[in-house]
């Protein structure tokens, strides 16, 4: 019984051994290899099926300025807004034309996007509420004849009201539905001067202005994102290396850009490049990773986010990124990146060397409009322009881009892409309606794109990951518990067994010895 319970210490010791190899060195690598199989982006597996086609609609939320005095505004007084929202939007994604490249290493896609309104959601909002907003094709138009020739100016003066339907002002009363998506019609029955105009517009082939089969044009904000795609992808597929995974090669078949240029040297890498993911997925194992990119084709750039602290969603952990300082706050010569510094927007409130001020980015080389990017409620944006408008609540819980991603598998868990668009309305020469207006960087809308996992995709991930990693830190630290139980009770029994016995009640042989001689009778 002594010997085995030194058996069992030797016995314990070894699975307690064992217990931490396991955890050091045998599960993770199989934790590793697993994780790997199941990112690539292989034909006919899970994970590219919920690649291929999104298991969920991403959430499209947009939120709109409602202009409440714009008649103060025409004569020169500060504007005020009121923010009206969310119009919650389904966003449907699906890739088509998906092609490998031989080695499998690549892969080549379009994706197409669809929005369908969401009235639950968006309730007691509906798409037909009146609204008051700047009449973005009808300013932009004006900002851009005055860029270029001034008689075409005099000549749209003479006919705003046969192009543009009798404005009285720069704002625009109009739905959610027809501004974002059916459009606002304009160009309508035109002859003479006016028709020649609008054939001027319709060459300019602006992307949120389209020809009607009547001749006429309506504008809308979001219609040329709908039912089409935005380009095509090369990828990253990740069998070659792992933490390229979802990585683009190129875009449209290039990876530079050419909408961003720098005045003293030309084409600009630095604004150009592209390089990233698209942010619907990023490379697996996270952890450590402080700065990651992503490339936005609606905006025309690149987009540093940064690792700011652990999250979690859903009980699942997390890493918690943000935009970077360079997005918005940090543009111009001093940070090297004064290739964003466009200055194509005439009269525009901008520093002494053409840039924009803090928190603004000007979208003119994007849009083909002098359209400027901001976060909502021009969050950090500088006075000089937020200070001009009265409604603005900027408030970084529902204002900053942020995105939780699982550190293992690079999954996207929770986020949201929120950006706001704004125009600069001032004067413009020769136009009568803009006499006494002050020059404003006003807001027309903001939105906010992303994603929460619905119950069925924490499920997915919480089985397939989260439970087999508990599953396997309970077997490993189960074995290192037990084993060093036993490697230690065992030898505290084994010399508890060896103890010499009690001698209480025994005889010795000198006391035996004395009462034997003193039993014997004296015979003298």
């Amino acid at each position: 019984m002594v010997q085995w319970t030194l058996v069992w210490a030797g016995i314990g010791l070894l699975t307690a051994v064992c217990g931490a190899l396991l955890g050091l060195v045998v599960f993770p690598g199989a934790v590793h290899d697993k994780i790997i199989e199941n990112t690539e982006l292989r034909q006919g597996t899970p994970q590219f099926k919920r690649w291929e086609a999104l298991p969920q609609p991403l959430d499209f939320k947009v939120y709109i300025f409602n202009v409440t005095n714009p008649y103060e505004v025409q004569m020169g007084r500060r504007p005020r807004v009121v923010e009206i929202g969310p119009y919650v939007y389904f966003q449907y994604r699906q890739k088509d034309n998906i092609r490998f490249s031989r080695d499998r290493s690549k892969v080549h896609f379009s994706q197409q996007q669809m929005y369908v309104f969401d009235a639950e959601s968006s309730y007691p909002l509906t798409e037909h509420d009146q609204l008051t907003v700047l009449n973005m094709h009808m300013n932009s138009i004006l900002q851009i004849a005055e860029d270029e020739t001034y008689d075409s100016l005099r000549l749209i003066n003479v006919e705003l009201n046969r192009i543009f339907g009798r404005p009285d002002t720069m704002f625009l009363r109009t739905t959610p539905k027809e501004f974002l998506f059916d459009g606002v019609p304009f160009c309508v029955n035109v002859i003479g001067i006016a028709k020649a105009i609008c054939k001027e517009i319709e060459k300019r082939n602006t992307k949120t202005i389209r020809v009607m089969p009547d001749g006429s044009m309506k504008f809308s904000f979001f219609n040329h994102k709908n039912m089409t795609d935005d380009g095509v992808y090369t990828v990253n597929t990740g069998i070659k290396d792992p933490l390229q995974t979802h990585m683009i090669d190129s875009w449209n078949g290039r990876s530079t850009l050419d909408r961003w240029s720098n005045r003293s040297q030309g084409s600009s890498a630095t604004c150009n490049k592209i390089q990233g993911t698209d942010g619907s997925g990023y490379p697996p194992f996270r952890a450590g990773v402080q700065k990651m990119t992503i490339f936005s084709s609606d905006i025309c750039r690149t987009v540093d986010i940064k690792y700011v602290e652990p999250s979690s969603y859903e009980g699942i952990p997390s890493l918690r990124y943000i935009t970077d300082t360079n997005f918005l706050n940090e543009i111009g010569p001093e940070y090297g990146n004064d290739c964003y510094c466009v200055n194509r927007i005439p009269k525009a409130l901008v520093k002494s060397n053409g840039c924009l001020f803090k928190g603004a980015l000007d979208l003119s080389t994007c849009f083909d409009a002098p359209v400027v990017l901001t976060l909502p409620h021009m969050m950090g944006a500088d006075e000089q322009y937020s200070s001009l408008i009265e409604g603005f609540h900027p408030d970084p819980e529902k204002h900053q881009i942020f995105v939780d991603v699982e550190p293992l598998t690079g999954t996207p868990l929770n986020g949201g892409k929120r950006v706001q668009f704004n125009m600069f309305l001032r004067r413009i020469d020769s136009i009568r309606l803009t006499d006494r207006l002050q020059t404003t960087l006003f807001p027309v809308l903001w939105i906010e794109e992303g994603i929460s996992l619905n119950e069925d995709m924490v499920k997915l991930i919480d089985d397939s990951l989260m439970k087999i990693l508990t599953l396997l830190d309970i077997i490993q630290w189960s074995m290192i518990g037990a084993g060093l139980l036993l490697a230690i009770v065992m030898p505290i029994v084994y010399f508890a067994k060896r103890k010499p016995r009690s001698t209480s009640g025994t005889v010795t042989p000198s006391m035996t010895t004395t009462t034997s001689a003193a039993s014997i009778p004296d015979n003298k």
